[in-house]
C-alpha cells in the first residue's frame, strides 16, 4: 500500500491499521502517518525468518546406575589436569561467543572448591564415557543448590558434555563456576585419592551434647554462679505459705512418709538416700514395751509360712527323699 494514500485516511482508520499492526495509536493524524510510514519500512519491525533450524543435541544421560564417588573409583578414572579443564572452558566459551573475561569460572570455581561447595558427587561408566551427578552449593546463599552432569571421555579424561541448573551452566555445554569448582575437585581426587566433599549433618561427629568450655575450678553453690538475668530475692524464696515454713518436726514427718511409702510399694525413690539409714541395736532397744524383742518378732515374721505352703514343702521334701532312695537301692543291686 502506497504511504501517500495515509493522508486521505481518517484518524480513526489510522488508529485502527496502528492497533492492528501492534503500535502506538496515541498523538495528531500527522504522528500517525509518520508511525505507519516507519512500519512500512522495518517490514511491522520483525524478525527476518529462520532458514533452517538446528537439530537438537541429545547428550543421553543415565538416569540409572549411579554410586556415590569413593576412594575405590579413583581406579577406573583417567587422570584429570588443570590445563584440560583451562582448555575446556575457553573453547566453549570461543565456541558460544563469550567474552574471554568470563574464564574468571575457573578462579571463582576453585574459591568454591576450596570452601566444600560440593555437596555431593555420583560416577557411573557407560561405554567409553563416565558420567557424574551431584549438587553444587551456590556461592552466596547457603540454602540454593544446583543439580550438574558431566560426560567426560574415559581414555583422556576430557570433558564432553557439561549441565547445571544456574543460568550459565544450562545447556550441553555450561560454563559456569559451579562446574568448574566439580572438575577441579575430579582434578584434586584423580591426584590424591580424597574425596573433597562437605559432609552432611549425619556424616560430621556430633558435638551440641558437649560443652564449649570445661570447667576446671572449685565447685561453687547454685547462687553464686554468674547468670545473664539479675539476680533478686525472690528466686531463692520459699514458694510454701509463711505458715507451713520451718514447722518443728516437718522433717521427720517427710521421712517418716517416704519410708512407710517405699516399705508398701517397693518403689526405689532417689529422696530418701537423703536420709539416713536406721540403727536395728537402737530400734530393739527403744521398743522395749513389746511381748517379745524386736529381733526376735523379724525372725519371726520372716520365718512365718502358711498351711498352703507348708503342704507344699513336705510334698516337695517327699519327693526329694524318694527319688534319692530308689537312687540308693539301684546302686546296691549293681553291687
Amino acid at each position: 500500500m502506497a504511504s501517500r494514500s495515509y493522508l486521505t485516511w481518517s484518524v480513526p482508520k489510522l488508529r485502527a491499521e496502528l492497533a492492528t499492526r501492534g503500535a502506538s495509536v496515541g498523538g495528531r493524524k500527522t504522528d500517525l502517518i509518520e508511525r505507519l510510514k516507519a512500519y512500512d519500512r522495518n517490514r511491522d519491525f520483525q524478525p527476518p525468518p529462520l532458514e533452517s533450524v538446528p537439530a537438537p543435541v541429545s547428550v543421553g544421560w543415565p538416569v540409572s546406575g549411579y554410586q556415590q564417588l569413593q576412594k575405590e573409583h579413583k581406579v577406573f578414572l583417567p587422570k584429570i589436569t588443570k590445563e584440560q579443564i583451562d582448555q575446556y572452558f575457553v573453547y566453549r566459551m570461543a565456541g558460544d561467543k563469550q567474552f574471554t573475561k568470563d574464564i574468571k569460572a575457573v578462579s571463582k570455581g576453585n574459591a568454591m572448591f576450596q570452601g566444600n561447595r560440593v555437596q555431593a558427587c555420583s560416577v557411573t561408566v557407560k561405554d567409553n564415557s563416565i558420567y557424574f551427578t551431584g549438587i553444587v552449593g551456590a556461592a552466596m546463599k547457603n540454602k540454593v543448590s544446583y543439580n550438574y552432569k558431566l560426560k567426560m571421555d574415559k581414555s583422556t579424561g576430557d570433558t564432553l558434555n557439561s549441565d547445571c541448573e544456574c543460568p550459565a551452566g544450562k545447556g550441553h555445554h555450561g560454563t559456569c563456576k559451579h562446574l568448574a569448582a566439580v572438575l577441579l575437585m575430579l582434578q584434586h581426587f584423580t591426584e590424591t585419592g580424597s574425596v573433597v566433599i562437605d559432609k552432611s549433618c549425619t556424616e560430621n561427629l556430633q558435638l551440641f551434647h558437649k560443652p564449649k568450655a570445661t570447667y576446671h575450678g572449685v565447685p561453687v553453690d547454685a547462687e553464686s554462679i554468674p547468670s545473664r538475668k539479675r539476680p533478686s530475692d525472690e528466686s531463692l524464696e520459699d514458694p510454701r505459705p509463711a505458715k507451713f515454713r520451718k514447722v518443728p518436726g516437718y522433717q521427720d514427718y517427710v521421712r517418716s512418709l517416704l519410708i512407710n511409702y517405699c516399705s508398701m510399694t517397693s518403689e526405689d525413690i532417689a529422696l530418701r538416700y537423703l536420709f539416713g539409714k536406721a540403727n536395728i541395736q537402737v530400734a530393739a532397744v527403744d521398743h522395749y514395751y513389746t511381748r517379745i524383742p524386736v529381733t526376735e518378732y523379724w525372725v519371726d515374721e520372716a520365718n512365718k509360712i502358711l498351711a498352703s505352703d507348708s503342704f507344699k514343702i513336705w510334698r516337695n521334701l517327699q519327693a526329694y527323699f524318694t527319688k534319692k532312695y530308689h537312687k540308693t537301692m539301684s546302686k546296691s543291686d549293681v553291687c
